[in-house]
Formats: C-alpha cells, sequence, structure tokens
C-alpha cells in the first residue's frame, strides 16, 4: 500500500508538470452558464489565486452587473505563468485579462514577441513577497529571526565540508535546498533573478553585462551545487518537504504565500519560517493585465471586475488565504503573523525588476548553469489511456525534450501488460529522434504494470555510467491509474 501511495504522488506531479507545457489547465468559477445576452469576458490566472478567484467570479457573476445592458460574465482559466506566457505568444490562449504571479512575465512576453503594446493596463491585484523558506530548527541555528541572513550564508554553508556541523548540527547533513524550473515558474525565475543581484552585490539596475560576467556566473553555479532536487512547481515541493520534513531538503524559495498555507493547513511537526533574504527580494503583483485583443465593452467589463476584486471583501478574502493586499486601505491580519512563520515588516529590501531584456538573458543562463540530469519516461500504455489521455501525454513528452539539454541522458520505458524498455537512456542529443519514434508510435491496450516499470526505470538509472559529475536522478512517471499486472 505504501509504494502505491507513492506512485500516485509522482502520477499526479509529473502530469501537472508536463500538461501544463502542452496546454493543461483548469477552469475556475465557472458553474453554471452565462445569460443569452452576456458581456463574457475570461482571465487566466496562475494557481496560487485558484481559491480565491473561484468564489470571487461566482459571486461576481451572480451579481449580475451590466455594462449597457449587457450582463457580464467573467470565465476563470487556471494556468501556471510561465505556460500561460508561452500559450499567449503561439496565439493558443486567448484571454480578456491574463494574471501571473508577477509582471515579470508580461516583460518576458513583450521581449519574446517584439510587442510593447501586448497589453493595454496592468494593475496590482493582491502582493506577496519572495522568501527563503527554511525549517525553523536550520533557521535558527543560522541566527533568525535575529540575525539577517541571505544567499551569502547559504552559499558558504554549501560550500562548507562540515555543512550544518559548522553550527553544532551534524546530524543534518550537508545543507541542501531544492529549485523549481523557470520556464514555468514565478518564484523560480525571480529568484534566479535574485541569485544574479546577489552575485553582483546590486540592488538595481541588473544588465545583462552583469549576467553574462563570468563571476556571476560561477556564484550560480556554486550555489547549484547545493540543489539537492529540480523540480516543475513549488507545489510538488510542499508536499515532499510536508512528506518527508527535513531530510528532503534544508530550504527551498516560494511565495510567502506558500509558506503560510504550508504551516497553517495540516500543520508539519517542524514549522517552515521565511527568510527575507538581506540582500534584496521581490513582491510578486500578482497583475490583472488587460489584454489588447479585448474589445473596448470587454475592456470595460475588464475594469468592473478589477474594482471588485479590490473592494476591502474580496481583499480581506485573498489575505485569509496568505496574500497581502494591494488595496492600501485594508490592514494586515492574521494569517500573515508570526504564528505562520512569516513577518509582517519581514520584507527591508526590495529588488527593482530589471530591463525585459536581462530577465531573458536570467532565464536562458539557467540552461548552462543547472545540474545535467539522467532522466527516464515511464509511460503507462495500457488500455485506460487510449484516446485523449495518450495523445496529451505525447504532447507533453514532445514539449518535455524541447525543454532539457542536449547532454541530459534521457531514456523511455512503456509499460502495460509487462514494462518494456523502449528507448535506452543516452545524451538527447545522440537519441532524440529515436525517442520521438518511440513516442510516435505508443498504442495503448492492455494491463498496468507500474511497479514493474518504476523498478527497471530505477535499475536503468543505476546502471549508467558514472560522468565523474554530479547529476540529478529523475524518474518521470505517467499513467492514470493503480497497478494490476506487475510481478513485484
Amino acid at each position: 500500500m505504501r509504494m502505491r501511495r507513492l506512485s500516485i504522488v509522482i502520477l499526479l506531479a509529473m502530469l501537472a508538470g508536463l500538461l501544463s507545457a502542452c496546454g493543461g489547465g483548469s477552469d475556475g468559477g465557472n458553474s453554471g452558464g452565462p445569460p443569452a445576452n452576456a458581456l463574457r469576458i475570461s482571465i487566466a490566472y496562475s494557481p496560487e489565486k485558484e481559491k480565491w478567484l473561484t468564489e470571487r467570479i461566482a459571486v461576481f457573476n451572480a451579481q449580475n452587473v451590466k455594462i449597457g445592458d449587457q450582463p457580464i460574465y467573467v470565465e476563470g482559466i487556471n494556468k501556471s505563468s510561465g505556460a500561460a506566457r508561452t500559450e499567449i505568444k503561439n496565439s493558443s490562449l486567448d484571454v480578456t485579462v491574463w494574471s501571473p504571479s508577477a509582471s515579470t512575465w508580461l516583460e518576458v512576453l513583450k521581449q519574446e514577441t517584439s510587442n510593447q503594446s501586448v497589453a493595454v493596463s496592468n494593475e496590482p491585484l493582491v502582493l506577496t513577497p519572495v522568501v527563503i523558506g527554511m525549517w525553523q530548527p536550520m533557521a535558527e541555528a543560522l541566527g533568525w529571526p535575529n540575525k539577517p541572513i541571505g544567499w551569502s550564508d547559504m552559499l558558504d554553508l554549501i560550500n562548507d565540508p562540515q555543512g550544518w556541523g559548522k553550527y553544532g548540527h551534524p546530524e543534518w547533513g550537508q545543507f541542501t535546498w531544492g529549485h523549481t524550473d523557470p520556464e514555468i515558474s514565478t518564484s523560480a525565475l525571480s529568484t534566479l533573478i535574485a541569485e544574479f543581484y546577489a552575485a553582483t552585490g546590486k540592488q538595481q539596475d541588473l544588465t545583462v553585462d552583469d549576467v553574462d560576467r563570468a563571476t556571476s556566473q560561477q556564484f550560480i553555479r556554486d550555489l547549484g551545487k547545493g540543489i539537492k532536487h529540480y523540480g516543475y512547481n513549488t507545489l510538488v515541493f510542499s508536499q515532499n518537504m510536508k512528506k518527508f520534513g527535513m531530510s528532503y531538503i534544508s530550504a527551498f524559495p516560494m511565495e510567502e504565500i506558500t509558506l503560510i498555507d504550508f504551516n497553517k493547513v495540516e500543520p508539519p511537526a517542524t514549522p517552515l519560517v521565511a527568510i527575507y533574504p538581506k540582500e534584496g527580494t521581490f513582491w510578486h503583483d500578482d497583475p490583472y493585465i488587460v489584454m489588447a485583443t479585448a474589445t473596448p465593452e470587454q475592456q470595460q467589463a475588464a475594469k468592473a471586475f478589477y474594482d471588485f476584486l479590490l473592494n476591502d471583501e474580496s481583499q480581506k478574502l485573498a489575505m485569509s488565504y496568505g496574500f497581502r493586499p494591494a488595496n492600501v486601505n485594508v490592514p494586515l491580519a492574521d494569517p500573515i503573523s508570526s504564528a505562520y512563520g512569516v513577518q509582517p515588516q519581514g520584507v527591508q529590501s526590495i529588488l527593482e525588476v530589471p530591463n525585459a531584456d536581462v530577465i531573458v538573458a536570467v532565464k536562458n543562463s539557467w540552461a548552462f548553469n543547472r545540474k545535467r540530469a539522467d532522466i527516464i519516461l515511464v509511460v503507462d500504455v495500457s488500455g485506460s489511456m487510449e484516446g485523449d489521455k495518450l495523445e496529451l501525454t505525447k504532447a507533453g513528452i514532445e514539449s518535455f525534450l524541447m525543454r532539457i539539454l542536449s547532454d541530459d541522458r534521457v531514456g523511455l520505458i512503456t509499460f502495460s501488460n509487462i514494462a518494456t524498455e523502449a528507448v535506452p537512456p543516452a545524451a538527447l542529443d545522440n537519441n532524440r529522434m529515436q525517442l520521438q519514434a518511440a513516442v510516435g508510435e505508443m498504442r495503448a491496450t492492455g494491463k498496468t504494470a507500474l511497479f514493474d516499470a518504476v523498478d527497471l526505470a530505477r535499475q536503468s538509472l543505476l546502471n549508467l555510467p558514472d560522468t565523474g559529475e554530479e547529476r540529478i536522478k529523475a524518474i518521470v512517471l505517467l499513467s492514470d491509474g493503480a497497478d494490476n499486472s506487475s510481478s513485484l
């Protein structure tokens, strides 16, 4: 039973990550349907706003607010920030309003589309700073809450062979941390920009030359030596930190709202506390971006919905989920408090959001500086995957292969009645065509030997020749059901 639960956790995490890259998303607050003469507007929002906006959309639609004689009807789409920006850029997502986690993504979109007029307005919706979530005993060992802590302290710990033994806790081992993908995750992109700021000693005016400087690149690589786990989004890390505790990683950059939720919902035995980096951090403004493709009437409707979201009731509801209000007339209250590991006045230095070309340079640097990976794709081709499930899986794998590096080693295992190594792991440069061909030929039939497939993937990773460098080893499991055919 324990193995089955673990498989389901991996399944949900990996499916969410891969399918978000090929258009996966959920509708929010769209129960019922619009009136026949409705003025319909749509908003694509980042996942952390799901609970708040689902409720607010339903309430707003029930109020029958009108522009002229047309009632406004809002439709919500839950879409990760990076995935939404990709789909808007590719014209596969057409919305009235876009609300990523931070305005950084709008600057990336403008740069990548060479279109400075892609939006007609951009206003903050709610606020949350980027923090380093650290287990409270570990933070206390570093001097929290009285001593300022930052990236330089993390780097010193990473470089020290004693690890946590330097602070009297050898039982904690080495300092390790986690990092998400800056192509998808806003927290990861903001974290990476903050790392470059820390490398230069600046808090504003970061330039492409600063990013490209050898000392900056080395700073990022040195910090990267301490990265133990990579992932697609913060939700996966939150789940694993709660499941495995202090042995999983020492710290993880996240939004303050995520840390509050971690401590508030099913409180863990050991809480996380928020480190507001002494070198400075970013505010995520969860912007309300009205797109230039909206008609004048849709723009009016979008303004009415924005005003509704900024009223006291809406902002207080957002704060109950851990956001800070963008409406300055709403005072801070629980859960923005030490009871949940955060400090209301914790942000001391705010980093300037750099120009779009700098943001893109930072994002592009990720591929050169992260650890290389050994990845086994484990894909369910049993009968239950027939139809859209398998086609979405194929599209997700294609997108995944486009995003990883040419010297990452990738293999493919498929399973139905039995597990089969379809493509042995090798550098992607050498087996990309084999992988693409094997994915294209996948057909759904038979039972589900899930456990056998995962065990075969584990053995495949263990049998890979040593390259002499530390590499991330990962099994990416794509399945929709429970095992019913394994020999294990």
